[in-house]
């Protein structure tokens, strides 16, 4: 690998997708392993933070292949398989031997319910589309994540979140352009307050739960959609998360604290991570409660912009 680098690369391009927390969802019923990898996902109910993954992309001119570096050190295999897909779809897709460099600055915890996966694949796709001129538009550039994120069984409907930006609802599931999502505004006077303690496997956890899950989030959604209200998404949001057992475990006493101080909140999914939506004057308040667990405190904006390239 060290010896691609002495040469310079052809192309150099850069992306951002923002993370992306999940309050509730729905796996609509008719999708199986044979549908159309676009065809499939959730619906649901998220928003998206100003944290998240920078991509860069480093293009070669010589022999077939690539290297995955997170936050400066090359990547195991299993720390890396979204992104890999990815690559290798793209790789696959030239007609010349090509060597891809892919370097993930992440500022979110990975396995906590913060949307890396989908991020990491999403930022990545729409690097690679720009370094290696591919001409797909940037919601073909989105489909293949969304590919690459069923595939590897990693997530449901995080991509075409974090393709939208903002505060969402995931009314129709699939990919960006088949599924659909309506944004709800949001004030930037709104914080997340996001408290990451253990991480957990989204594909271990969906594996387990897909028959729990499947229809619980409908009669959520279709309330959400009538209030279109913060408020309404956080109680929600600790509804399904108590349902799924999310709030027991380390959760616990931080729920129970923050619930007891009059802040709303709840369980990402999938992660041991509570995070609340609050106004910037309960900000402190939240977030001295969640100093007293273990964890440490993330403080972030709604990010209504999506994932784009620099």
């Amino acid at each position: 690998m060290a010896s691609t680098l002495v040469t310079t690369p052809v192309a150099i391009a850069k992306a951002f997708s923002p993370g992306h927390i999940t309050g509730f969802f729905e796996i609509p019923k008719g999708q199986s392993l044979s549908s159309s990898p676009q065809s499939r996902g959730s619906k649901g109910a998220g928003f998206c933070i100003n944290k998240g993954i920078f991509t860069t992309v480093y293009v070669f001119e010589t022999r077939s292949g690539s290297a995955i570096l997170i936050n400066g050190k090359f990547a195991k295999p299993a720390e890396a398989e979204v992104s890999q897909w990815v690559v290798d779809w793209y790789l696959n897709h030239v007609k010349k031997p090509l060597f891809v460099r892919v370097e993930h600055e992440i500022d979110i915890p990975v396995g906590f319910g913060l949307g890396s996966s989908g991020a990491a694949a999403l930022s990545l796709s729409y690097a690679l589309n720009t370094a290696l001129g591919s001409k797909y538009g940037i919601e073909e550039a989105a489909q293949i994540a969304h590919d690459a994120e069923i595939a590897c069984g990693t997530g449901l409907g995080t991509v075409i979140a974090e393709y939208a930006g903002g505060f969402e609802i995931r009314t129709e599931p699939g990919a960006p352009g088949i599924g659909k999502v309506e944004n709800i505004p949001i004030t930037d006077r709104y914080k997340a307050v996001i408290l990451p303690i253990s991480p957990i496997s989204t594909k271990e956890f969906l594996a387990n739960r897909m028959e729990m899950i499947n229809g619980l989030g409908g009669e959520m959604l279709n309330k959400l959609t009538e209030t279109k209200s913060i408020y309404d998404f956080m109680k929600m949001s600790h509804q399904f998360a108590r349902v799924l057992g999310l709030t027991e475990g380390k959760c616990k006493g931080v729920v129970s604290a923050l619930k007891g101080a009059g802040i709303e909140c709840s369980v990402a999914l999938f992660g041991e991570t509570v995070f609340t939506i609050v106004p910037e004057t309960s900000v402190t308040k939240a977030v001295e409660i969640m100093q007293k667990f273990e964890g440490r405190p993330l403080i972030c904006d709604i990010d209504g912009r999506g994932a784009r390239v620099f």
